[in-house]
């Protein structure tokens, strides 16, 4: 087949956004409906005719508008792809013509389509960026901290020795049922729910409201609930709430002696070695968020010295993302999502959405100028990582990843990953201001 004679014009709209417009000569367009009407004479099926044996003016008789449509489409999506890689573009969103154009004999065909492409920019000042984080440190206290808080993991429920009013701290399982304007509400309603009476964790006022009932004990009581409550169809209002108890229990916490280490499993035959493992895990822990600061650090310092638009089509799908984690989230807690304004619940993750897209550009920018990539081997060790984290067999981990064409942004993952380990290798470091003055 001879070199193609199609004519490419682009347009930039906008930093983000590229016009095409395609032109396929006639002669080119001739072809293609004399291959489409040769393909559909060998299998067209016309009274009075053997198969293969249809004449071209009895097939343009029934087919016409079929055979046009079709070479339409064909005729779009092949120059489409060759206009794409003459002009080296690699869109992340392309709209398709709404409407194909028509296929007018001895005429050339013509279309045009917008898309959203990457933004062009160059990633600069990247090596040797000043960044201060406080020294990894270990006391004490925070050892004792930590083993109260695995003391407290550990603890169990029990119910009361005596029957008595709800008192900070207690566990209380109850039945809820929330109005608002005189109206029971579905959103606001639980049985058997649990909460630590005083925690926060549901609502304080509320928790508060609970102190002195008994078992078997009915209330009702108003609560004026915060604008950031995590049901957004309550936050921000007056909630009038029924509520009856059903049981109350208390948490008992084991001592801390060498019998609750030995209960922990592992190697620990002492407290003191209890001691010594929690203080390792503290130096990693404090390790981690270390790095994670210092990496947090570069991101803000590139993406503040770098003004580039990010695609709306790439942020519109990070909202979509973000929105679809929190009502997945929120079923998980058995909340009633009906009602919710979906527009405005995704207008109000755009922020977060717009900074996870710009990081990827800037990332991915960064990587291609420094030639950052990963190799088999790499990708493999992700896997291997993902399914230790996760309790599951590599193979399967594998296999999920494959079956649903996610290696792809495993890879970038890793990238991205390899990219901001780059910056921080390549950045100085030094302690904290507060860190400084101490010293002073």
């Amino acid at each position: 087949m001879t070199e193609s004679a199609v004519k490419v014009e682009v347009e930039d709209v906008n930093p983000v956004t590229r016009k095409l417009r395609v032109e396929v000569p006639a002669a080119e367009v001739s072809q293609e409906v004399d291959r489409a009407y040769r393909n559909l004479g060998k299998k067209a099926k016309v009274k009075g005719f053997r198969p293969g044996k249809v004449p071209r003016s009895v097939l343009e008789l029934y087919y016409r508008k079929q055979v046009e449509h079709e070479v339409s489409e064909e005729l779009v999506r092949r120059s489409l792809r060759e206009a794409l890689k003459e002009k080296e573009l690699e869109p992340v969103s392309l709209n398709w013509p709404e409407v194909l154009p028509p296929v007018v004999a001895g005429e050339d065909f013509r279309f045009s389509v917008e898309m959203e492409v990457p933004p062009e920019f160059e990633v600069e000042n990247y090596q040797g960026l000043t960044l201060t984080v406080p020294e990894v440190e270990v006391t004490d206290a925070l050892v004792e901290e930590r083993l109260e808080e695995i003391r407290e993991r550990n603890a169990i429920l029990k119910p009361l020795a005596e029957p008595r009013g709800i008192q900070t701290g207690d566990y209380v399982a109850l039945d809820y049922q929330g109005h608002f304007g005189g109206k029971a509400l579905a959103e606001a309603k639980q049985e058997n729910y649990l909460l630590e009476v005083g925690a926060g964790r549901f609502n304080l006022d509320f928790e508060n409201n609970l102190l002195g009932l008994m078992p078997e004990g009915e209330s009702r009581f108003a609560v004026e609930l915060p604008k950031d409550f995590f049901h957004p169809l309550l936050a921000g209002k007056v909630i009038e709430f029924e509520v009856k108890i059903q049981a109350i229990k208390e948490k008992a916490v084991p001592d801390l002696d060498d019998a609750f280490a030995q209960g922990l499993g592992g190697n620990f035959q002492t407290l003191a070695d209890l001691r010594q493992a929690v203080g390792e895990d503290i130096i990693k822990d404090k390790e981690r968020e270390r790095q994670r600061l210092l990496e947090s650090q570069a991101l803000e310092l590139l993406l503040g010295a770098h003004a580039f638009e990010a695609p709306p089509s790439m942020i519109r799908q990070e909202q979509e993302d973000i929105l679809r984690d929190q009502w997945q989230r929120m079923a998980q807690h058995g909340l009633n999502l009906a009602g919710l304004d979906q527009e405005k619940m995704l207008e109000s993750v755009k922020p977060t959405a717009e900074r996870r897209v710009r990081t990827r550009l800037l990332l991915a920018r960064l990587a291609k100028q420094e030639g950052i990539s990963v190799d088999d081997a790499e990708v493999e060790a992700g896997l291997e990582q993902l399914a230790a984290s996760t309790g599951r067999d590599v193979a399967q981990v594998r296999q999920f990843y494959q079956e649903n064409q996610l290696l792809g942004v495993l890879r970038r993952q890793l990238v991205d990953e390899k990219t901001v380990k780059f910056l921080v290798d390549h950045a100085h470091i030094g302690p904290a201001p507060e860190a400084e003055a101490q010293e002073k």
